[in-house]
């Protein structure tokens, strides 16, 4: 009886994790939005035409500097064997927005970095926290996801991404 009841309990306890870092949207199209380039130019999610590593971030979750740092450092190498684009995804709200085109120029990221003030699209894909990255095909289908990020999970984006190719 008791094991019964600490396997309920960790089966809970399991599905109250995944729900709050998100997860479950493989398959799933990436959600239309409308979110803005760091000059304000407006960027529609239905122009995305390629494979594509969508990586939400904030400026205070270091985790997710890190991985857009080891993504950048990268990013000539992967460009050269694959026709792909990467999406920085800044979730910060009005507190931290100033600090968004700050740490991009610091950082040197060589890839476009866009604002989602109101996480319109973390809401619709259910997703509480970050860092989350997904890739999706040319079609806008989400075909790899991944919350968190340890050292090397990068070389399972490009993985992904040439597989689509």
């Amino acid at each position: 009886m008791r094991t019964m009841k600490n396997l309920i309990t960790l089966t809970f306890v399991a599905i109250s994790c995944l729900s709050f870092v998100g997860g479950g949207n493989i398959g799933k199209d990436l959600p239309k939005a409308q979110l803005k380039h760091l000059d304000g130019k407006v960027f529609s999610t239905q122009k995305i035409k390629k494979p594509a590593i969508i990586s939400f971030w904030s400026t205070t979750c270091i985790p997710c500097i890190k991985e857009l740092i080891a993504i950048n450092g990268k990013y000539d190498d992967w460009k050269k064997s694959a026709d792909f684009e990467v999406y920085a995804v800044s979730t910060d709200d009005e507190r931290y927005a100033s600090r968004v085109p700050i740490i991009a120029e610091k950082k040197g990221w060589k890839f476009p970095v866009l604002t989602d003030r109101e996480k319109s699209i973390f809401k619709a894909l259910n997703v509480t926290n970050n860092p989350y990255t997904i890739v999706v095909d040319k079609k806008g289908k989400i075909v790899y996801e991944h919350a968190s990020y340890k050292e090397g999970d990068e070389d399972e984006l490009i993985k992904v991404v040439k597989e689509l190719q």
